[in-house]
């Protein structure tokens, strides 16, 4: 027989642990959870026939447009001209082709930061807007080239800034990542007693020749959260030549991240690993066998899920005329498989049309041991800081596809340098991949 029963809804903590139980009015009436006490220092990169872009962007974040009332008013973070720094001075006349608008970017930033030894807290890069998966575009080569350096960046297409009213709704979005990426928090999860259970979601990424579209290396990848959907740290790999070794990096890597959440101070009462769908057998095998190691050599509790999302696994509630389920809805269809709704009827009008699939969660390994991993991956599907809109999925393993993204368009001769530590002290403490 098939089981189906509700999670509580989700509500939300802002600044002094106030509850809320909606995120923009939230932060409206009492500030984010953990503002930013230093100024931060921002720098714009522009061609110089798009300063009225850059202008646009400054006043969108200012003073806000639309529904969104500025970053002052929203973050409680200051925005002045004197915190600005235009990096410009470069055209996109005559550069048709992706690549050389791509390496006039580059060349503009290292020229500037050769000269230049105070560095910004963040880069807004503004520019044409390029198919994603083209390997040269401005977009990858600025990410990867400040990333190496530990800069963080925020892109911005010239297509949003010149269409008044799409940017109405992305200038809050662009607004909240790049105050994630700067550090602060936004929101979490409400009930204090969360922050004992923490979630480790697992990636990989193929890091592929752009020229031939072949894979020639392979990097397995953490991220830990508290189950209040506080980002503790991220953990690379060392990049694998071959798929076996990929294999025993991937092990490895579970190992210490699971060593690392456990020494980060506070107790812990649970820790479980998420593994994505992009993950097989063999590499299921690995990461469960990391986690049987760990719990023999330790008393901690450590579990591991499967999360997937499949357009095929879905359920009709007989009780709406249109059949959508109520987020939060779990309906239990094996021993080991569950559906979750971490998106419905709630925002059926939101999605325009588009019906709400529900996530797989199944344990690896036995039975589900209890409904509080059910409640955490509901729980993290509601942190997602990359928008105001964004899908309804757990960041556990939506921001591992952010970052598989990333990595897998960053050249793999570039993904070395990332490893220095200038750019590991970004990449393993700060939200990067927003």
């Amino acid at each position: 027989m098939v089981k189906l029963y509700s999670l509580p809804p989700v509500r939300y903590a802002f600044r002094g642990n106030e509850v809320r139980t909606d995120k923009l009015r939230g932060l409206q009436e009492l500030g984010p959870y953990l503002g930013i006490t230093k100024p931060p220092r921002f720098a714009f990169v522009f061609p110089t026939e798009s300063r009225d872009h850059a202008n646009t962007l400054y006043l969108a974040l200012k003073n806000g447009i639309g529904y969104f009332k500025g970053v002052e008013n929203l973050f409680r973070l200051r925005l002045e001209r004197s915190q600005v720094v235009g990096i410009t001075g470069f055209s996109l006349s005559g550069k048709k082709s992706a690549r050389d608008r791509a390496h006039t970017y580059t060349e503009a930033i290292l020229s500037w930061s050769g000269k230049n030894n105070d560095r910004p807290d963040i880069f807004f890069v503004l520019h044409p807007q390029t198919a994603r998966a083209e390997a040269d575009t401005p977009y990858y080569e600025c990410k990867a080239l400040l990333l190496q350096e530990g800069i963080i960046s925020q892109s911005v297409t010239f297509q949003l800034l010149e269409n008044r009213s799409q940017l109405e709704w992305a200038a809050a979005n662009i607004a909240l990542a790049a105050f994630a990426k700067l550090g602060g928090v936004p929101w979490i999860v409400a009930g204090e007693e969360k922050e004992q259970d923490l979630i480790i979601g697992l990636g990989r990424a193929h890091l592929y020749d752009p020229r031939s579209r072949q894979t020639t290396r392979y990097m397995a990848f953490t991220a830990c959260f508290s189950a209040r959907g506080l980002f503790k740290f991220m953990s690379l790999a060392e990049i694998a030549q071959t798929r076996q070794e990929y294999i025993a990096m991937l092990q490895e890597v579970v190992r210490t991240s699971l060593d690392r959440a456990e020494s980060l101070g506070s107790e812990i009462a649970t820790l479980t690993l998420h593994i994505p769908k992009e993950m097989g057998d063999e590499e299921e095998r690995a990461v469960k066998a990391a986690a049987e190691s760990y719990v023999r050599r330790h008393v901690l509790q450590v579990s591991v899920v499967k999360v997937t999302e499949e357009q095929s696994f879905f359920a009709v509630d007989e009780r709406y005329p249109d059949g959508v389920p109520r987020r939060g809805t779990v309906i239990q269809v094996s021993d080991r498989d569950y559906m979750l709704y971490t998106e419905g009827r709630d925002e059926k009008e939101a999605f325009r049309g588009r019906v709400p699939t529900a996530l797989r969660v199944t344990p690896q390994g036995g039975a589900l041991a209890s409904k509080k991993t059910l409640l955490q991956v509901n729980d993290l599907s509601q942190v997602n800081w990359r928008g105001f809109n964004a899908r309804s999925q757990p960041i556990s393993v939506y921001y591992g596809n952010l970052i598989a993204q990333i990595l897998s368009h960053v050249a793999p001769d570039r993904v070395s340098k990332l490893y220095n530590d200038r750019a590991k002290s970004v990449l393993e403490e700060r939200m990067w991949f927003l």
